[in-house]
C-alpha cells in the first residue's frame, strides 16, 4: 500500500487527469493561485485509488474537461490522450493505439480497445460509436489490460463512469445548444433523492443536426450524409438499506436515425492500375457525371442512403460489503438492432433503385456477468477474485435493393452467429516496505465462436441448418507482474510487464480463405514515473513502453461470384511498437492560467507480416510476386500499421477573467498536433496523412453561484481535412485495380450552449 498522501477529487482537468478547486471572484481567484494540484481517485484497476498511484499509463477525464474538450462519444478522446488515434467509417469506430488498430468491422467484430461501460463490455464497432450522457468521468487505460479485463483489452481500455443518484439532495441540470448544419441539442439531469435509502437519477439528451457531407445530387438537405437525428435516456435507481449493502439498476434506451454515409468510408479518393495512381473513382458507372465528388465534404450520390440504430442495455450491480472482502456482481443484458445502407457506386450514376448490395442489417443480444471478490483493510496485501462470463447471439445480413425497396437476398439469409467467453482472474498487490510494492495478476481465459449456419439449398427459398456452423475455441492464460517504489511522498516509479490477446475467428466457407484464423497476442513492457512537483503546482507523468505483437489479424479481400467482393481475416505476423508518452498539468504561480497537455513519439513497424495480394499494386516495390501462384501474398514488413503517427502533442490553455459581480470568463484554447501517418496498412501513395493542427476555441462565461454558464465555440478552427480511415481493396469484377476508399473528418463548426443548474 502507498504511503502517499490521498486527496480528494474537485474537478478534473485535462492529461493527467488532476484537479484544482475552482473558485470565482477576484480574491477567491488569487487564492486559487495556491498551486494545490489535487489527484483524482479512479477505478482503473476495479478498486478506488488515486491515479497517481495507480501503475499504469491512465488519463482520466472528469465532468469538466469532457465538457471542455467536447467530448460527446468517443471520436474526440484523441484530442486528450496521448497515443491514441480516432477512425472511423460509417458508423463504425476504429481505434489505434500503441501500433495496434481496428480492420474489421459490423457484428462479428471486436475492437482492440475494449470500451466498457458502468463495468459492462460495449460488444461492437457499432456500439462504440454510442452518445455519452450524464457521464462522471472517462477513464483510458493504455496497453494491454488482459488480467483485469480480458481478450478485448488487447490495446487497451476506456472506462466510462456514468454519475449515480445521490441521497442527500434534489438537483436538476437543463442545457441547450444550437450550431451551424442547424446543429440542436438538448439535455436534462434530475437527482431525486425519494428516500434515505432510495434514489433515482433520470438523464435524457435529443440531437439533430444536417450533414456534413453535403449531397448535391439533390435539393435541400434530406440526403446529406453525415447527419443526427438521436435520441438517448437512461433511469438510474440506487437502494442501500443497510450501510454494507447496496444496489443500483440501469435502463438505458438509444434510438439513433440518419443518412449514414457508408461502411468502410464514403468516398472513392483514387485507385491502382498497373502499380500506378490514378485519382479520383475508377470504376464509377458510365453514366455518371463528371463532377460526383468536388472535395472531402461535397459529394454527389443518386441513391437514398441510412443508418438507423436502436438499443436497450439493462445493469444491475450489486456491491456487498462482508468485513474481509467487498463482493461485487455487475449483470447486463443488451439488445441491439441496425441497419446501414448507402450507395455502393458512391457516385450519382447507375440505377437508383435497382443494386445488388446497398448495405446490411443486423440483430444481436448480448448478456454477461461480473462477480468481483475485493479486500478490504490495511494490511500488506491487497488483492481481487473475479469470474467473468459473456455471450452473444446475433445474426446480419447484406441488402439489396429491388425496385426502390430494401429487401435481404435469400441466398444470405443465414443462421445466427454465436460466441461465449469465460474468465477466471486474480489480482495482488504486496507491500515489501512502506514504499516497495510488487504486484501480480493471471486471468484464464476460454472462448468459443460458432460460425453462422449455412443455408440448406435442397429446398427453396433456402432456410439455415441448425447447428451447422463450424466452431472454433481458444484458451489462454494472460499474466502481469511488476513492483512500484515511491522515491518519496511526490515521486512513483514503476515497471510492469504483461500480456494480452485477441480471441481468434471463423471466416465464410469459401476457396482460398481460411476457415478459421488463430488469436493475435502482445507482450507488453513499460517503465514509468509518476511525479508533483513545485510544492503542488506541476503534476508530470512520463511512461516508457515496449509492445510486441504477434499473429496479428490482416484484413484481406477475395472475389465472390457475379462480380462480388468480400472481406476475411487471416493470420498477418508481426508488429513491434515502442515509445514514450508525457502528460504534464501546471498553475503557473500567482496567476490564473491553468495549463495541461501531452506529448507522445511512436516507433510502430510491421516485422514478418503478409496480407492476402493485391491485384492493381503491380509488384509494390517487390512486396508481392505476381507470378507466383503458390505464394499470392502482398508483405508489409517494414511498413507502419494504420493510424500510427510518430509524434503528436496536444496543449490545453485556459485563464480565468474575474469580473463584477463575481461572475468568471474563460477563453479556453484545445489544439493539437499530429505527425504524418497512413490511415491503411498498405503504406501507398494516396493512404497517406500529412502532418496538421487541429484546434477548438472557446469563451466559457460562468455566474458567480455557478448556476449559470454560457459557451460559445468554434471546434475544427483550421477547416482541416483528415483522412482518418482508408481501405485498399479489389472491387468485384476488376483484375487490375486496387481502389482507394476514405472516410474523412468533421469540417469545422461553431455552436452556442447554456446551462442551468438548481440544487
Amino acid at each position: 500500500m502507498s504511503a502517499r498522501p490521498l486527496f480528494r477529487l474537485n474537478a478534473i482537468s485535462a492529461g493527467v487527469a488532476v484537479a484544482v478547486s475552482q473558485m470565482v471572484g477576484p480574491a477567491a481567484a488569487e487564492e486559487a493561485r495556491e498551486n494545490v494540484i489535487e489527484e483524482i481517485v479512479v477505478t482503473a484497476q476495479k478498486r478506488s485509488q488515486s491515479v497517481q498511484d495507480v501503475s499504469v499509463s491512465v488519463t482520466a477525464l472528469g465532468e469538466d474537461m469532457l465538457e471542455k474538450g467536447g467530448i460527446e462519444d468517443v471520436s474526440r478522446l484523441e484530442h486528450l490522450v496521448p497515443g491514441m488515434r480516432f477512425g472511423q467509417s460509417g458508423n463504425e469506430v476504429r481505434l489505434a493505439m500503441r501500433g495496434t488498430r481496428t480492420n474489421n468491422v459490423g457484428t462479428e467484430a471486436e475492437q482492440v480497445i475494449g470500451i466498457f461501460e458502468d463495468g459492462v463490455y460495449v460488444p461492437t464497432t457499432t456500439q462504440a460509436l454510442g452518445a455519452y450522457l450524464d457521464v462522471q468521468r472517462i477513464e483510458v487505460l493504455r496497453g494491454p489490460q488482459g488480467t483485469l479485463y480480458g481478450r478485448n483489452t488487447f490495446g487497451g481500455t476506456i472506462n466510462v463512469v456514468t454519475n449515480e443518484p445521490d441521497f442527500e439532495q434534489f438537483d436538476l441540470a437543463v442545457s441547450g445548444l444550437y450550431g451551424d448544419y442547424d446543429r440542436r441539442r438538448f439535455e436534462a439531469v434530475a437527482n431525486l433523492p425519494l428516500h434515505d435509502t432510495f434514489a433515482v437519477r433520470l438523464a435524457g439528451v435529443t440531437e439533430q443536426h444536417d450533414g456534413y457531407i453535403e449531397n448535391h445530387f439533390r435539393s435541400g438537405k434530406t440526403d446529406d450524409l453525415n447527419d443526427q437525428d438521436q435520441q438517448m435516456f437512461r433511469v438510474t435507481a440506487q437502494w442501500a438499506p443497510i450501510d454494507a449493502f447496496d444496489a443500483t439498476l440501469r435502463v438505458a434506451v438509444s434510438d439513433v436515425s440518419n443518412n449514414g454515409s457508408a461502411i468502410w468510408g464514403y468516398q472513392q479518393v483514387g485507385g491502382y492500375v498497373g502499380g500506378v495512381l490514378r485519382n479520383g473513382h475508377q470504376y464509377a458507372p458510365d453514366d455518371a457525371s463528371d463532377n460526383f465528388d468536388e472535395g472531402p465534404w461535397d459529394v454527389r450520390r443518386n441513391q437514398e442512403s441510412l443508418a438507423d440504430l436502436e438499443s436497450v442495455s439493462t445493469t444491475l450491480t450489486l456491491n456487498w460489503d462482508i468485513g474481509f472482502a467487498t463482493l461485487k456482481l455487475i449483470g447486463n443484458l443488451t439488445d441491439f438492432e441496425g441497419t446501414q445502407q448507402y450507395d455502393s457506386d458512391y457516385s450519382d450514376g447507375g440505377d437508383p433503385r435497382n443494386n445488388g448490395f446497398t448495405g446490411w442489417d443486423s440483430d444481436q443480444e448480448t448478456w454477461s456477468t461480473e462477480l468481483q471478490l475485493i479486500s478490504n483493510g490495511d494490511g500488506p496485501l491487497e488483492w481481487m477474485l473475479g469470474y467473468y462470463y459473456y455471450e452473444q447471439t446475433s445474426n446480419w445480413n447484406w441488402n439489396a435493393l429491388s425496385d426502390g425497396a430494401w429487401i435481404e437476398p435469400h441466398w444470405d439469409n443465414q443462421g445466427d452467429y454465436e460466441s461465449d467467453s469465460t474468465g477466471y482472474f486474480a489480482n495482488a498487490t504486496y507491500s515489501v516496505t512502506d514504499d516497495f510494492r510488487i504486484l501480480g495478476g493471471v486471468r484464464r481465459a476460454e472462448d468459443t465462436k460458432q460460425q453462422r449456419d449455412p443455408l440448406d439449398w435442397s429446398v427453396f427459398p433456402p432456410v439455415p441448418i441448425p447447428n451447422a456452423g463450424n466452431e472454433g475455441d481458444w484458451k489462454k492464460t494472460l499474466w502481469k507482474a511488476g513492483a512500484e517504489w515511491d522515491a518519496n511522498e511526490d515521486i512513483m516509479l514503476y515497471g510492469t510487464a504483461s500480456t494480452g490477446y485477441r480471441a481468434g475467428g471463423i471466416n465464410f466457407m469459401a476457396p482460398n480463405v481460411p476457415l478459421t484464423y488463430d488469436p493475435e497476442e502482445v507482450i507488453a513492457y513499460e517503465l514509468g514515473m509518476k511525479g508533483v512537483f513545485q510544492d503542488g503546482g506541476l503534476v508530470l507523468n512520463v511512461a516508457a513502453f515496449r509492445n510486441e505483437y504477434t499473429d496479428m489479424h490482416a484484413q484481406s479481400f477475395i472475389f465472390l461470384g457475379g462480380g462480388g467482393v468480400s472481406e476475411f481475416t487471416e493470420n498477418g505476423g508481426e508488429v513491434d511498437a515502442q515509445g514514450i508518452e508525457v502528460e504534464f498539468k501546471w498553475l503557473p504561480p500567482n496567476t490564473n492560467l491553468d495549463i495541461g497537455g501531452f506529448v507522445s513519439f511512436l516507433d510502430a513497424e510491421f516485422g514478418e507480416y503478409n496480407i492476402s495480394r493485391l491485384a492493381g499494386l503491380g509488384t509494390a516495390g517487390g512486396r508481392q510476386d505476381l507470378n507466383d501462384p503458390m505464394r499470392p501474398l502482398l508483405s508489409l514488413k517494414g511498413w507502419e500499421p494504420a493510424l500510427s503517427p510518430e509524434f503528436s502533442m496536444g496543449l490545453q490553455v485556459g485563464y480565468d477573467i474575474p469580473l463584477a459581480g463575481g461572475s468568471v470568463l474563460t477563453p479556453y484554447l484545445q489544439t493539437t498536433y499530429t505527425g504524418k501517418y497512413y490511415a491503411a496498412d498498405v503504406n501507398v501513395d494516396g493512404t497517406d496523412q500529412d502532418a496538421h493542427t487541429k484546434s477548438d476555441l472557446r469563451l466559457i462565461w460562468t455566474s458567480a453561484d455557478s448556476r449559470i454558464q454560457v459557451q460559445a465555440f468554434v471546434l475544427n478552427v483550421e477547416d482541416e481535412e483528415v483522412l482518418n480511415r482508408v481501405v485498399v481493396f479489389n472491387p468485384g469484377g476488376t483484375t487490375d485495380l486496387a481502389s482507394l476508399q476514405a472516410n474523412w473528418n468533421n469540417p469545422r463548426t461553431w455552436g452556442i450552449s447554456a446551462t442551468y443548474t438548481l440544487n
